[in-house]
């Protein structure tokens, strides 16, 4: 129910509506209809109406009279600003570099379409402040690697995540490079960013969620099936489970950093469940329950020397494998 304090608010943002909308414009039984009020209250709030739209033409039907407006001005103060803009370009060329192609040529066309919105004069003024706005964001120019990904492939799970339809998916496996036809499964979500790409599905054959890198996808068919999640699954929970994308059991991690990098480490999300506690001797020790050593490794070779690795055994050994082989690669170039 509307808050009583906020109905004539309500009422004339309605009113104000159908005058944009209505070539007719509206007359005093339109504003009793809307508001719910008899006739001298609808005759004040038409008073307020004039007083706020001095340009209302007062036309006759008859005995009665309607008031219609000639030139829109709802649409003029719901105009793209600048930085509405520069948000939508920005999320464009994010999207782009994260291989989601589809949905940045979607974001693309309406941001084409806002600036067709604007006044013909104040676009070309408009176009050289987004250009600068954008170049000095720095997103369209992103450096940094990631995987070439088919846009139709992509375009097709699209598809099926918004129609809730299953998939056969063709996919070549990681290890062997063979192929594997024919897999049937449900599309939840993609995971794109930085490094490698996935879909979440659920595997029809293994009867649970898992990911599939969309690298590897060599065919998509979109089936007419209706498919549903499973019941009580949480696609955000599900992934907090994980350390980036690998999923294996989780394992207590505590990582230790030292104190002249304390200020960059608290800036730092590593982990959704993160736990940060501030040592004597001014380091900084993280903790996290999370799977994906792997992953923890990729990450930890960018801190250099600056990390130790206090818990689990399994990862300070697997780092330390990581190190020793890509020393060995060293010495043997």
């Amino acid at each position: 129910m509307t808050d009583a304090r906020y109905a004539q608010y309500e009422s004339l943002l309605r009113l104000l509506i159908m005058l944009e909308g209505r070539s007719d414009g509206i007359g005093i039984a339109d504003i009793e209809q809307v508001a719910g009020i008899q006739r001298r209250a609808a005759e004040r709030m038409r008073d307020v109406l004039l007083r706020a739209l001095p340009q209302l033409e007062e036309v006759r039907e008859g005995a009665s009279k309607r008031w219609r407006l000639e030139a829109p001005v709802l649409n003029r103060s719901l105009a793209p600003t600048l930085e509405d803009l520069a948000a939508l370009n920005r999320a464009v060329a994010v999207l782009r570099a994260s291989g989601d192609a589809g949905t940045a040529d979607c974001l693309s066309t309406l941001s084409d379409r806002l600036r067709a919105a604007l006044e013909r004069r104040a676009r070309p003024s408009f176009e050289i402040d987004l250009e600068a706005l954008l170049e000095a964001d720095g997103v369209v120019h992103r450096p940094g690697p990631r995987e070439a990904l088919d846009a139709e492939v992509v375009g097709r799970l699209r598809e099926a995540i918004l129609c809730g339809c299953w998939v056969e998916l063709d996919l070549q496996t990681a290890d062997s490079g063979r192929m594997s036809w024919r897999n049937r499964v449900g599309p939840i979500a993609f995971l794109l960013g930085e490094g490698r790409q996935y879909l979440v599905g659920f595997s029809d054959y293994r009867q649970q969620v898992q990911l599939f890198r969309l690298a590897r996808l060599r065919g998509v068919r979109v089936l007419s099936e209706a498919y549903e999640r499973p019941e009580g699954f949480d696609l955000s929970r599900w992934l907090a489970r994980s350390f980036g994308t690998w999923r294996d059991e989780p394992h207590q991690i505590e990582w230790r950093f030292a104190s002249h990098v304390a200020a960059e480490v608290r800036q730092f999300r590593f982990h959704p469940d993160q736990r940060l506690t501030d040592e004597a001797d001014g380091s900084v020790t993280v903790r996290f329950t999370a799977c994906g050593l792997d992953e923890m490794c990729w990450h930890l070779f960018r801190w250099g020397d600056t990390v130790r690795v206090v818990a689990p055994k399994a990862l300070r050994e697997r780092y330390e494998d990581m190190l020793a082989a890509a020393g060995a690669a060293l010495d043997d170039s």
